[in-house]
């Protein structure tokens, strides 16, 4: 039982550097990318809630209010990428 919680505690320390390296990378994207408009690229929640650094309660709060379009696939919710850096521009430092 031992190993195995020292296991989790590595596991969890391996996961939040790579999100944060992943965040970081994120940041150096200009939020102003061009996104052809004829290109719909979807992302899943997970990764919306990692570009925002928001919780999905929000992230269903702002689908709900029509602030992200969004579809649903096999059961799991996919956001425009479109709309996710419109709203990136809108965001105070963003």
């Amino acid at each position: 039982m031992k190993e195995e919680l020292m296991i989790l505690k590595i596991l969890r320390q391996l996961l939040k550097v790579q999100t944060d390296q992943l965040l970081a990378l994120l940041k150096m994207l200009p939020a102003d990318l061009p996104v052809k408009e004829e290109e719909e690229i979807w992302l899943h929640t997970n990764e919306v809630m990692l570009i925002f650094q928001k919780t999905r309660k929000t992230i269903y709060n702002w689908r709900k209010s029509g602030h992200l379009r969004y579809r649903v696939n096999g059961g799991t919710c996919y956001y425009l990428k479109k709309d996710v850096y419109a709203i990136m521009k809108k965001e105070p430092g963003g």
